[in-house]
């Protein structure tokens, strides 16, 4: 479980600097001289939150969804995902005073949850 975790965290950084640095190319015009520090910043600032955040939530959504089977489970999952994500974007806008924040954990908590249960099916087929 560990290691599916850890691709988790290390994917979901990725795509969340990846939605961060196209968000700022289109709205900001990020030269394409500045798009990979913009993109080590963005992976920076995500690692953290995702970290301290997205893995007690999913570690969380686990032992509470982990005798629910089939589509339950993953709804339950997903529901239990958003809400701390929403949670924490809100909380991250009151002291940042921007509501993009609440976007960004939302965005960050689905695919979070997505590539988690894309893992958990993969390794589940590589046991059967």
């Amino acid at each position: 479980m560990l290691l599916r975790k850890f691709l988790v965290l290390i994917s979901t950084t990725l795509l969340t600097g990846l939605f961060l640095n196209f968000y700022f190319v289109i709205t900001e015009g990020i030269g394409m001289d500045n798009l990979f520090f913009a993109l080590g910043m963005f992976l920076m600032g995500a690692f953290p939150f995702i970290l301290l955040i997205g893995m007690p939530v999913s570690i969380l959504s686990d032992s509470l969804s982990k005798n629910i089977k089939g589509k339950q489970r993953y709804i339950e999952a997903f529901l239990v995902h958003i809400t701390f994500g929403l949670i924490a974007g809100l909380v991250i806008s009151f002291f940042f005073e921007h509501f993009f924040y609440v976007v960004v954990t939302l965005f960050a908590a689905i695919i979070f949850w997505a590539v988690d249960e894309f893992l958990r099916k993969k390794i589940r087929g590589l046991h059967n």
